[in-house]
């Protein structure tokens, strides 16, 4: 009789050949269903399992998916084995893979990568972000980008994002202030854009031609830009403007005509006359168009000041078919002066 070590490494193989059985869809799809971490260890089965996760069609890398994104040569193991489709890329860029991801960019820019998103450690100084590789543009499968604390490169040859429907932003360095303009205009199915603390060098106005946003999320301090053209597909849209209200506000809202919920943010550091830019803004009597879709609006405000009252009784009396208004009052409760909306 053989002895209980050889007879579990026999049921183990027997068992390793009775999944091997199954058709080729099936196995993909349970190492699929499995996760990287997991089906990178089916290796260690049998012979006939060592390199059986290295055809699956597809992979996900994430930052949540056992640790491994702590390991740069994890990530080198994998792209060097894996020959096929990485679907999506979650990064948390350390002090280690910060340096790496641009040796890894332009491998997954030919992988058909669909989701990117490369977000910077809080503890990593972030006023002198790391510098992106320029083959971020050739990812042109992709339909989610999502960037953080980064500088984005210069624009290489024969660039594009036609596929790209979701484009996340923050604490993002422009060297040239026209980058984003280009970026926006030239995603024709752009749906959701979410700008947070964007950094320009020169020229802070971008121009936003989006025809079938349907979110969008503005968090900037100082001027917003210009959308100068209408959002037909708008749904919802949040504004966080801190302690200042733009010089283009109401040609700002006049964008954002279509939507149904509206999310605006003004609080105050200081008052008006002490805050960071010692201004107080004019309030229009009227704004150029009225909200007939708007369902929803979120108001937090800081209601010691006039301005936020002014704006609040504005925009109520534009928009006749309100049916849901939330407001949040906040005074002197600096904690919650940094954060910031985000949409669903």
């Amino acid at each position: 009789m053989p002895p209980p070590r050889r007879r579990k490494t026999e049921a183990a193989a027997a068992a390793a050949d009775v999944l091997l059985s199954l058709p080729t869809d099936v196995l993909d799809d349970i190492l699929a269903r499995v996760g990287l971490r997991d089906a990178v260890r089916t290796s260690v089965l049998s012979r006939a399992w060592t390199r059986r996760w290295e055809f699956i069609p597809s992979i996900d890398i994430s930052a949540d998916d056992g640790g491994m994104w702590k390991a740069p040569s994890a990530v080198d193991g994998i792209l060097l084995r894996f020959l096929g489709r990485v679907r999506r890329i979650h990064f948390i860029l350390d002090k280690d893979t910060s340096r790496r991801v641009n040796d890894w960019l332009p491998t997954l820019s030919r992988r058909g990568v669909e989701s990117l998103s490369l977000k910077l450690r809080s503890h990593i100084q972030y006023f002198r972000p790391p510098r992106l590789h320029e083959s971020v543009f050739y990812c042109s499968g992709l339909t989610v980008l999502d960037l953080s604390t980064c500088t984005m490169p210069s624009f290489p040859m024969d660039w594009g994002f036609p596929n790209l429907r979701t484009l996340i932003l923050s604490r993002v360095l422009f060297l040239e202030h026209y980058q984003l303009q280009e970026i926006i205009e030239t995603c024709p199915l752009l749906e959701d854009l979410r700008l947070v603390k964007v950094y320009f060098y020169g020229d802070r106005e971008f121009v936003t031609q989006a025809p079938k946003l349907r979110f969008l999320t503005l968090c900037l301090i100082g001027e917003f830009g210009c959308i100068r053209q209408e959002l037909p597909l708008l749904h919802s849209a949040a504004m966080d403007m801190w302690n200042y209200v733009p010089s283009n506000f109401a040609e700002l809202l006049a964008a954002l005509v279509q939507a149904r919920n509206l999310q605006l943010r003004l609080c105050t550091e200081d008052g008006w006359e002490d805050g960071w830019y010692n201004w107080r803004p004019e309030i229009p009597r009227k704004l150029p168009c009225t909200f007939h879709n708007l369902k929803s609006l979120q108001l937090h405000m800081d209601f010691s000041e006039p301005t936020p009252i002014e704006l609040t009784f504005l925009l109520l009396k534009s928009a006749p078919n309100l049916q849901i208004l939330k407001l949040v009052v906040m005074v002197n409760d600096r904690d919650d002066w940094f954060s910031y909306f985000t949409m669903p």
